[in-house]
């Protein structure tokens, strides 16, 4: 999949008024202009909380009718059950109604439920609602739903008819039944049955939905927490309490982040005031989750939120019951507190390792059968895979090979169902929704759908999606990585760093800025982290200034030679006290090319027009009738080289240019392909591609641990690009068979030293844990299944879809 392009902003000068107003560093009032926030009466509320005015929760259509009713339900008494959803803007919000009604009513008077995504998935399922009506004990006079409802006819109809008053919130796209009202008007409430229908939602006694006041209106981005929390702050008005419920800002904050909501206007006020209110928060539940997850209250940003806390909270809805973190989240005892959330820490680590071994597994299926990636969509299907987590791998082969994937679990006897992840040119929402004829059910949007229908019609499935997707391309404007300004070294300083995060908090609707800086080289280049998978670079300009660089997973990459152009982000790291500059990675190509490639990536233009290729793929080859390897660059790579010579890609550096290339062994990965063919810039390319070494997890593993034990009868230190081309594996492989040993207590990785060598250690022998191993043999398992499949593909593509001919 080529990479996305680069897209510069062109600078926009921004007014001498914003300039002024703004004050501080100029390259905050010139990316404020560049986001059309170009006038100070814009500005200042967008940078300072306290200059935005909020819209009042009555603004919201529906809401003062529904807070009327919970206010009458709390005057008499009555049993209120508030019925939530499982993801975290349901958590959040569940758990902000619940804390909030316990404090403002007679707490034992308050339930909720919060809907198992295996046993009952989305909304007010009838036949739970019925359970729970049976129940004398958890019979509500009142349900109040969050998150949720606004397409649950059914289950408010039986709440109606079981004479249960409905209150409604939600913030999801309406249903048709609606489409008259999206311009502001008022939705009727309270008819009867006969009048609109015993399962329509309109039945409910209050509806309260953002999506029913106008495009553009301040409210209409909020979540489902923050539809909850406006509809509590008017409650505790009417409870004469004005002002308190600001105690709830830090759950409205999680929710934000967690739902990606569109960080705009009341959105954006709301998680201002939310980070502020997370990092001193008082709830016992959330002080256990964040020293679970090793953070700094101090420093919390919707960065922590989005890869720390949200992951961990969804792990309960994708592997358990979500009402843990209800539980968790209202809890005021701090021994139960410090039980629930290593319970989530448990399920979060479980998360990692299913979503390793279903990726391995995926990309296996793949391997065996490579015709799957001739269509439109990958549509794939085995009877083990766990439901909560095939959306997050899906997501994973959409990035791996840039077009739409469906994942499915089909156990023998059961109806098949999973989720669909796209790219933003296909709209498989309307995609999937166009097979309808095939299916039992489907939903979703443009980006992400779910999706059931019979193990049977699977194939048919995928062949339909393919031709669908034809009709259901989206332009979703230009691609590429959006580039907001270009800067130098020497402009770089901890004080723009912090002038520039005065725009925060960055997520959806207002990304972080990305900058780029060219014609750099580099002063070193490094491992970090304890496993070695992360990397550190110091990069240079002409002028020797130097700024480090972090690559989160970033150790494997093939860079291109130096100079480099870098887009990154900026950041503060703080490590002992100390605060100090750090660029972020997001792309890196070589200076004065166009886009850097990714997958499989094609070769400049000056190469692939005029490069005489020899394809011998797949044919019986006479070693005499090829250049010879005293003439010529050869790319022999393994343990099964018979007659031929070892000759490994890492020589290339110091080889000779304009010679021919011979690629005898099949490549492990595009990245070595394209590198060799960049790097000589041949004559002629010879391609071959024979199987010249053992690739099974076993033999891998036995082959690095052969060679960790004659490096431990040496120096103990171990080049991984040496040992990489000596098996003909790639060196993410290499590095990930040592995690594996390491897990195995075999040896340990003791330092990852410059030029990608690990210095390691006798392991003690010890018995290893089992959860460890297994993680690391999935993780090692993909990555040989991503190899082989590679391979195959390599063995059987054309010349241009491999990149090497224009």
């Amino acid at each position: 999949m080529p990479s996305s392009p680069w897209l510069v902003t062109p600078p926009v000068p921004p007014s001498p008024a914003l300039s002024a107003a703004v004050g501080g560093h100029p390259l905050v009032a010139q990316l404020l202009a560049q986001r059309g926030i170009d006038t100070p009466a814009a500005a200042l509320p967008f940078l300072d909380p306290t200059a935005y005015t909020p819209s009042p929760p009555s603004a919201l259509v529906g809401l003062d009718r529904a807070v009327h009713l919970l206010h009458d339900a709390i005057d008499a008494g009555k049993r209120i059950l508030v019925w939530g959803d499982f993801d975290v803007d349901g958590q959040t919000s569940t758990s902000l109604l619940v804390a909030a009604l316990r404090e403002l009513h007679i707490a034992e008077r308050v339930d909720f439920h919060v809907p198992n995504r295996f046993t009952e998935s989305h909304g007010i399922r009838p036949p739970k609602l019925q359970e729970i009506l049976s129940d004398p004990s958890r019979r509500p006079d009142l349900i109040l739903t969050c998150d949720t409802g606004i397409s649950d006819g059914p289950g408010v109809g039986l709440a109606k008819d079981a004479g249960v008053t409905v209150v409604v919130t939600d913030h999801h796209d309406l249903t048709a039944e609606f489409a008259e009202y999206v311009l502001g008007e008022e939705p009727a409430c309270g008819f009867s049955a006969d009048e609109v229908g015993r399962e329509s939602v309109r039945r409910a006694d209050a509806l309260v939905n953002p999506k029913f006041l106008a495009p553009g209106d301040p409210l209409r981005t909020l979540p489902g927490v923050g539809v909850a929390y406006k509809l509590v702050q008017r409650l505790y008005e009417l409870a004469g309490r004005a002002g308190e419920a600001t105690q709830f800002l830090d759950l409205v904050a999680l929710g934000i982040v967690a739902d990606v909501a569109e960080q705009v206007n009341d959105a954006r006020y709301l998680l201002q005031l939310g980070l502020e209110r997370l990092r001193r928060t008082e709830r016992i539940g959330l002080k256990a989750l964040i020293h679970n997850a090793r953070l700094n209250p101090e420093t919390l940003d919707a960065e922590s939120i989005g890869f720390q806390l949200g992951p961990r909270m969804n792990a309960l809805g994708r592997l358990d019951d979500a009402t843990v973190a209800v539980e968790l989240l209202t809890t005021k005892d701090a021994i139960r507190a410090g039980q629930l959330a290593g319970q989530m820490e448990r399920l979060n680590n479980q998360r990692r390792l299913l979503t390793s071994q279903i990726s391995g597994m995926a990309f296996e299926i793949l391997e065996k059968q490579p015709h799957l990636l001739d269509f439109n969509a990958i549509v794939l299907a085995h009877p083990n895979w766990h439901a909560g987590i095939v959306g997050i791998v899906a997501s994973r082969i959409v990035e791996e090979y840039g077009k739409p994937v469906v994942l499915l679990l089909n156990p023998p006897g059961e109806v098949a169902r999973g989720s669909a992840r796209s790219v933003p040119s296909v709209d498989i929402g309307g995609s999937i929704a166009a097979c309808a004829d095939l299916l039992i059910g489907y939903g979703g949007h443009p980006g992400a759908a779910g999706v059931s229908l019979e193990a049977d019609k699977i194939d048919h499935f995928r062949r339909e999606l393919s031709r669908q997707i034809d009709s259901h391309r989206i332009d979703a404007g230009p691609e590429g990585l959006v580039i907001d300004a270009e800067l130098r070294l020497v402009d770089l300083s901890l004080h723009m760093v912090e002038q520039v995060q005065r725009l925060a908090p960055f997520g959806n609707g207002n990304p972080q800025p990305v900058f780029l800086t060219r014609g750099l080289t580099r002063a070193d280049d490094r491992r970090m982290g304890r496993d070695g998978t992360h990397r550190r670079l110091v990069l240079q300009d002409d002028k020797e200034n130097k700024q480090p660089l972090v690559w989160f997973n970033g150790a494997d990459a093939q860079l291109p030679e130096d100079p480099l152009d870098i887009a990154y982000t900026l950041n503060i790291n703080e490590y002992k006290g100390e605060r100090s500059l750090q660029l972020m990675y997001k792309d890196i190509r070589a200076s004065g090319t166009d886009a850097l490639a990714a997958i499989a990536p094609t070769l400049p233009d000056r190469l692939s027009d005029r490069l005489p290729i020899h394809d011998l793929r797949n044919q019986s080859v006479e070693l005499s009738s090829l250049p010879q390897q005293d003439s010529a660059f050869w790319l022999a790579e393994g343990t099964r080289l018979g007659e031929v010579e070892l000759n490994a890609r890492w020589q290339a550096r110091r080889s000779p240019k304009g010679r021919p290339l011979v690629v005898w062994s099949a490549p492990p990965s595009a990245e070595v392909l394209h590198w060799l063919v960049e790097t000589l810039s041949p004559s002629e390319l010879w391609l071959v591609g024979r199987e010249t070494g053992d690739d099974s997890l076993d033999g891998v593993v036995k082959s690095v641990a052969a060679m960790g034990k004659y490096a431990l009868s040496q120096d103990g230190r171990l080049p991984i690009d040496r040992l990489a081309a000596r098996i003909g594996v790639t060196e993410a492989i290499v590095r990930h068979a040592l995690f594996w040993l390491e897990a195995k207590r075999i040896l340990w990785v003791m330092e990852w030293e410059s030029g990608d060598v690990a210095r390691i250690a006798p392991g003690d022998g010890l018995t290893a844990g089992d959860a460890a191993l297994l993680e690391k043999q999935a993780e090692l398992s993909g990555l040989l299944s991503e190899m082989r499949a590679w391979r195959r593909y390599f063995l059987r593509a054309g010349l241009v879809e491999l990149g090497v001919k224009g």
